[in-house]
């Protein structure tokens, strides 16, 4: 079974979830069935900041697990959006990468073009699956974008997977014919 999207908006800028739920799901792509207050805590929890947040440890502990649960029983591709991942460090990244195991994860950036996407994140997500979007897009645009993004990725797996059966029918013919 292939594995879903897990596409991760990492910022800079916040976004407003709740307004994209619509859009999102005329590409089926879901968001998890958390509170904000838990994606805020996992990007609190990641970068390891509840102190300056004012909060303890206690508080944010187990939020970014939480939200990979959620979006595991989705059951389909799903969008999070957690800003303050952008300026995660590289083990950080990893930190939160870790939790997605069982997802394909397509990293989302609407820092523009004028600021480059955060290299921590660079060197974890594969080649091909990170994409800068502007900087000045409504809700309902990145949406779309969102979803087109997912379109790419389906298209490519399904490309990738047509190229599998094509050459094991090439095989077998060429057995049959021998």
């Amino acid at each position: 079974m292939a594995k879903r999207l897990f596409l991760l908006h990492i910022g800079p800028e916040p976004v407003d979830v709740s307004a994209m739920t619509d859009a999102l799901a005329l590409g089926r792509i879901a968001v998890p069935d958390a509170s904000a207050e838990a994606f805020a805590h996992a990007g609190i929890e990641i970068r390891r900041t509840h102190k300056t947040a004012g909060l303890r440890r206690k508080q944010v502990e187990g939020s970014w697990a939480a939200v990979c649960r959620r979006a595991w029983k989705t059951r389909s591709d799903c969008f999070v959006s957690v800003p303050d991942f952008f300026d995660a460090s590289p083990e950080q990244a990893a930190l939160a990468l870790d939790g997605l195991a069982d997802f394909r994860v397509v990293l989302v950036v609407t820092s523009g073009f004028h600021v480059e996407p955060p290299a921590a994140w660079l060197g974890l997500v594969k080649d091909g699956r990170t994409h800068v979007l502007p900087s000045h897009l409504t809700d309902e645009q990145l949406a779309a974008q969102v979803a087109r993004i997912a379109l790419i990725e389906e298209e490519a797996r399904l490309e990738k997977r047509l190229t599998k059966i094509s050459k094991r029918r090439r095989q077998v013919n060429r057995k049959l014919a021998a």
